[in-house]
């Protein structure tokens, strides 16, 4: 049966010489593996998935299993992505962290649609840190982890602009009303406006975000932040992530 997708390849490996399988993350949230023949050729119909990160309309043959690639129609190229070496960086970081939570066999359309959002967001100029960090914040939860800030840990008070630690003993925010030799057991401090940030990239839905346009430094602290979250909370470590340095 011949399929057309709407997707991006997020996987590749070396089949033969010539040939590379190939998966790509469709729209609806499924991936799909292909036998992209002639690959690896210096002149193939397939030339474009060599020139870096795109979204693309998939033509293959697909019965049971892996489905052998018959045409690709570029859709999105995302220029400035695949020409900057640092966006680059960052789209990679963001493609690990939605792929590595993909399950085989449940599609995941929201995840497709936040690899869509980051890569347009980063093609589009916004601050990368920040871009990065959206995609980390609203993929923690697939890895098993929260992000409260709503409240203070202790009275409960909901001012961000007193909010100055983050607790891994309570799991939540405290405000500077609220620090004793008890409360800053397990307590990082963190700048009001990196969690006002946070909290709002935590509660934005994902059509509403338009730009993120803030300072490089916040990106910096931002990005810091969520993946200290990450390494408490999922024990996860992204090899992407190495290439990034938030310091």
């Amino acid at each position: 049966m011949i399929y057309q997708q709407t997707g991006m390849m997020i996987r590749q490996t070396s089949y033969s010489e010539s040939s590379r399988i190939i998966t790509i993350l469709t729209e609806s949230g499924e991936q799909v593996p292909l036998m992209a023949r002639g690959f690896n050729k210096p002149k193939n119909q397939f030339i474009t998935l060599r020139q870096g990160y795109l979204e693309a309309l998939f033509t293959y043959n697909r019965f049971k299993g892996m489905g052998t690639l018959n045409d690709v129609d570029v859709t999105e190229r995302y220029k400035n992505v695949n020409g900057n070496f640092d966006l680059y960086t960052h789209a990679s970081y963001i493609l690990e962290v939605i792929t590595r939570a993909l399950e085989d066999d449940r599609a995941e359309p929201g995840f497709y649609r936040l690899l869509k959002k980051g890569f347009k967001l980063l093609d589009d100029g916004n601050e990368s840190f920040g871009v990065t960090s959206l995609v980390l914040i609203k993929m923690l939860p697939a890895y098993g982890g929260q992000l409260n800030l709503d409240s203070c840990a202790v009275c409960g008070r909901s001012d961000y602009k007193k909010y100055s630690h983050y607790s891994f003993k309570y799991h939540n925010v405290i405000c500077h009303d609220c620090l004793t030799e008890e409360t800053l057991e397990r307590a990082i401090p963190v700048s009001n406006r990196v969690l006002y940030f946070a909290l709002y990239l935590k509660s934005v839905k994902l059509d509403d975000v338009k730009s993120i346009q803030i300072s490089k430094d916040i990106g910096r602290q931002l990005l810091k932040f969520i993946e200290m979250l990450y390494d408490e909370y999922s024990g996860v470590y992204f090899r992407s992530r190495k290439l990034i340095d938030p310091q």
